[in-house]
């Protein structure tokens, strides 16, 4: 199977990679969010949008254009009891609902092992 010792050694780098990926995954995606309150202190609407350009680099290896879209962003930023300012995305109807100085409640998500944290608005207010 392995001819060289080099191919040991490959193969083990291959699997610490791969298993290093699936821990930070399970660790993202599986670790219990943190409930929190805060007031809203600003609200931001971030538009769909289209660009379109040429190929990466600048070097043009064949006759297309590249198009990338961004979807809408419904955006809270948000001071919560401790003095920390988070940017909060919420779903459409949640943005609309709310007002500037109003409070929200909003799930924090943090991985436990390696903090890789994104923070959600709560819909169970």
């Amino acid at each position: 199977m392995f001819k060289k010792k080099s191919d040991y050694f490959v193969a083990g780098l291959i699997f610490a990679i791969i298993g290093l990926l699936l821990v930070v995954s399970f660790d993202s995606l599986f670790s219990p969010p943190i409930h929190l309150k805060g007031q809203i202190v600003e609200k931001i609407f971030v538009p769909a949008h289209i660009v379109t350009g040429g190929p990466y680099g600048g070097n043009r290896r064949g006759n297309y254009m590249i198009t990338t879209a961004a979807e809408e962003q419904w955006i809270a930023i948000v001071k919560t009891d401790t003095g920390d300012t988070l940017k909060v995305h919420c779903h459409a109807s949640h943005y609309e609902d709310k007002n500037v100085g109003d409070m929200i409640a909003f799930n924090k998500y943090d991985g436990h092992l390696f903090h890789i944290d994104y923070f959600a608005h709560n819909e169970e207010e």
